[in-house]
C-alpha cells in the first residue's frame, strides 16, 4: 500500500491528501488484515481524487496507481468478506467447532477440517489398531470409542477428541486398539496430506495446535483422576 502525494492544488486536494494518509496511518495500525485493506481503498481514492483534482490538468500517472491499488485491495477484501461471512460451517462442522476448536479462528478450522473425509464406524469397528504406524489422523465427531489395552478399556472417546493424536505428533507406533462401542462417525485426515498441510500453512499449523493440545491436556487430567481413584 502506498500513497503519492500530486504537486500542485488548494482546499479539496489538500484535504483529499491529509485524508489519504491519514487513512493509511490508521490502516497500518490496525491488526485485522481486511479492515486494513478496507482503509488501503479509501486512502488510495482520496489520492486518486486528489490527482484528478489537482490544478488544471488531472495527474493520470497517479490516478493510474491510485486505481490499481484500489483494484488490488478491492480483490483481496471480496475473498475475505467471501471466507469470513458468506462460506459458513455446516451444522456437522459447527459441532466440532463448538467441541474442540472454539476462540479458534473459523476460517481456518474451516480449512482444516474440509481437508478430511468423513467415515462411519459401525459399533466394534476398529478405528485404530495397536502397534502400528497409523496412515491417518480420525477426530470423533458423533458416537463414542473405547480405547482397549490388554484387551481391557482404559478409556472412552466421545466427540471432540483425536483418535490417533501421539502417534501423528511422534511418529511412534500406536500404544493402544480403539474401537467403536456405538455407531460412530469421524473426520479423517491422510497423515501425509495432513503434515504436508500443516507445513505449507502456519495458521493451520497454529489451529490443529491449540485443538490437539487441549485435547491431550483433557486425556492427561481424565488419566490422573482415574489414577488417584485406584
Amino acid at each position: 500500500m502506498h500513497v503519492m502525494t500530486p504537486t500542485g492544488g488548494l482546499g479539496l486536494t489538500e484535504f483529499l491528501v491529509h485524508a489519504g494518509y491519514i487513512l493509511t496511518a490508521t490502516a497500518f495500525l490496525l491488526r485485522d488484515i481486511l479492515w486494513l485493506r478496507l482503509l488501503a481503498i479509501a486512502a488510495n481514492l482520496c489520492v486518486g481524487l486528489a490527482a484528478y483534482f489537482a490544478g488544471m490538468d488531472p495527474h493520470w500517472v497517479v490516478v493510474a496507481w491510485a486505481a490499481a491499488f484500489v483494484a488490488i485491495n478491492l480483490g483481496h477484501s471480496s475473498w475475505l468478506i467471501y471466507e469470513r461471512y458468506l462460506q459458513r460451517l455446516t451444522d456437522e462442522e459447527q459441532r466440532l467447532y463448538d467441541c474442540c476448536f472454539q476462540a479458534l479462528d473459523p476460517v481456518s478450522v474451516r480449512k482444516l477440517l474440509r481437508r478430511g473425509e468423513w467415515i462411519d464406524f459401525a459399533a466394534q469397528d476398529c478405528l485404530a489398531h495397536q502397534g502400528i504406524h497409523l496412515d491417518r489422523l480420525l477426530l470423533v465427531s458423533s458416537g463414542e470409542a473405547a480405547v482397549l489395552l490388554g484387551g481391557r478399556s482404559v478409556a472412552r472417546l466421545a466427540p471432540g477428541k483425536f483418535v490417533g493424536e501421539i502417534s501423528f505428533l511422534s511418529g511412534d507406533l500406536t500404544t493402544a486398539m480403539v474401537v467403536a462401542t456405538e455407531p460412530t462417525r469421524c473426520l479423517a485426515w491422510n497423515k501425509e496430506r495432513l503434515e504436508r498441510l500443516l507445513a505449507r500453512e502456519p495458521e493451520l499449523l497454529n489451529v490443529f495446535h491449540a485443538a490437539v493440545g487441549k485435547d491431550l491436556a483433557a486425556k492427561i487430567a481424565h488419566h490422573n483422576v482415574a489414577l488417584s481413584q485406584v
